[in-house]
């Protein structure tokens, strides 16, 4: 990919998979002290209607929930597993909208709050330890594999990290990426302006830290969209990665997120041979949550820009890049996709 830039301009639209008929299966379990919503396809009879009522989860005041039916009986076979990861200060409900397009598609898709960097659980100095966020994935996965509810039906071959903003480097981490305090420091210097510089030096990262690593051999792909910290992580080992990435990333422009010093480096720096990465046209970098609700950004006041400045719908975009990402994850290591090629 090098520092060619790919936008995209148009989307083959037929060769995206279509959505199956019928509502998501959906639960709630308590694994390795930690609370994990899991979306997965429901068994054909209940598509065909012979079970429970149709609920809303992940919903708010501010966001648009999915619909689902609790504690379906998952379709026998094995299935795909995609982990979630939010960003900084998020939820686990950030990425809802992608999970249950995933699991209408024979996926079963993972999402719990990360504990110290989601909303309402906040440590001061999270950066010190690089590390846990990953292994926390790491935690949730080694359970839900071991677990009686789903383990059986996970496909160990095709296991996926999907990471929006630090849940990107929380992705890439798992993936073989090393991530070195000293290096994005010196990136940034004395800049006050970018979100990525700010956020991490708030949590008290250090450049006397040792650069961090938490590789799990069990993740065969990630997904990483708009991904913050990419300057952290050493080329070296980029360059050593071996397993398929795709890097999605907001093409609207916006001083605190500059495409051209996060963005377009991963296109730079992740290796052709591995890698797809593609502006989507309209996205903000929090277009990647979930669909906001009339009236979200008066309710929101300082924060409305978290429901602001697309300029597609932010529906239209999610249906954009939830087919991307699942042609990217069926693909395998062939890398077929509806993206640009390097």
């Amino acid at each position: 990919m090098r520092t060619a830039l790919f936008f995209v301009l148009i989307l083959i639209w037929a060769s995206f998979p279509a959505l199956a008929d019928g509502p998501a299966g959906f639960r709630k379990l308590t694994v390795a002290n930690t609370t994990v919503r899991v979306w997965y396809p429901a068994a054909q009879s209940v598509v065909n209607g012979s079970a429970g009522p149709i609920t809303m989860v992940a919903e708010n005041k501010v966001f648009v929930g999915v619909p689902v039916i609790e504690d379906a009986p998952l379709e026998e076979k094995p299935h795909p597993l995609a982990i979630l990861s939010h960003g900084y200060s998020g939820l686990w409900r950030n990425q809802a909208w992608l999970a249950e397009r995933m699991a209408r598609e024979g996926f079963i898709v993972a999402s719990f709050n990360h504990a110290g960097t989601s909303f309402n659980d906040m440590k001061d100095d999270w950066a010190k330890n690089l590390t846990e966020r990953p292994h926390q994935v790491s935690t949730v996965l080694t359970a839900l594999l071991k677990g009686d509810v789903l383990g059986s039906q996970i496909d160990r071959q095709q296991i996926s990290v999907v990471g929006h903003s630090l849940g990107g480097s929380t992705a890439l981490m798992l993936a073989g990426g090393e991530f070195d305090p000293a290096r994005l420091l010196d990136a940034c210097g004395e800049d006050e302006t970018k979100l990525v510089c700010t956020t991490y030096r708030k949590g008290g990262l250090d450049r006397l830290m040792a650069p961090a690593s938490a590789v799990d051999d069990r993740i065969a792909s990630v997904v990483l969209l708009e991904l913050e910290g990419i300057r952290g992580f050493t080329p070296e080992s980029l360059r050593a990665l071996d397993r398929p990435v795709l890097a999605l990333v907001a093409g609207m422009e916006d001083p605190a997120l500059p495409i051209d010093w996060e963005g377009r480096q991963q296109a730079a720096l992740l290796p052709a041979s591995i890698s797809r990465y593609a502006e989507v046209i309209g996205a903000t970098h929090f277009s990647f949550m979930s669909q906001c609700k009339p009236g979200a950004e008066e309710l929101l006041a300082d924060e409305a820009f978290v429901c602001s400045g697309e300029t597609l719908s932010r529906e239209q975009l999610h249906e954009t890049v939830a087919g991307m990402v699942i042609s990217f994850l069926r693909s395998g290591r062939t890398l077929v996709s509806a993206l640009q090629t390097p």
